[in-house]
């Protein structure tokens, strides 16, 4: 079960570059996810404006954070969101590969069944929430559902 406490979502940064496939601009914003004030993963969020077929991504690494923790304690952890008319839905997917795949920042990227009916992807979901509703940059992917 998760703590009463609940996620906050801080924002940090954003890019934008030019995908190679289609042509049209790719924004990743980046921030982080905090609980009684201790830090608790990273997200990044990824996204192609007018690319339906381009699905929107969320990588968090998860694990211990602050000076002299060693990357080899965090997880990476990534989903895919699926827009629709009704809101949408998101996925749990295979991270390797992912942006965030780096072992700078990560010990490792977990698979899909590594995180699939885990207590980590109820702490996953309750993160997605706070990203959902506490970083107002989402508004743009949010806008794909319409």
């Amino acid at each position: 079960m998760i703590d009463q406490e609940q996620f906050v979502a801080t924002p940090w940064g954003q890019s934008s570059r030019i995908c190679e496939c289609c042509g049209n601009t790719t924004k990743t914003i980046w921030g982080d996810l905090s609980m009684n004030s201790r830090m608790k993963a990273a997200y990044y969020v990824q996204w192609t404006d007018k690319s339906p077929d381009h699905y929107p991504n969320v990588d968090f690494v998860v694990g211990q954070w602050g000076d002299g923790v060693c990357s080899d304690l965090r997880k990476l952890v990534a989903l895919r969101y699926r827009p629709d008319s009704d809101g949408g839905q998101f996925m749990v997917i295979d991270a390797a590969g992912r942006p965030a795949d780096d072992r700078s920042i990560c010990g490792r990227a977990l698979t899909r069944d590594e995180v699939i009916g885990t207590p980590l992807a109820e702490e996953i979901f309750s993160m997605i929430d706070a990203v959902w509703l506490g970083d107002p940059r989402i508004e743009e992917v949010m806008a794909l559902c319409e």
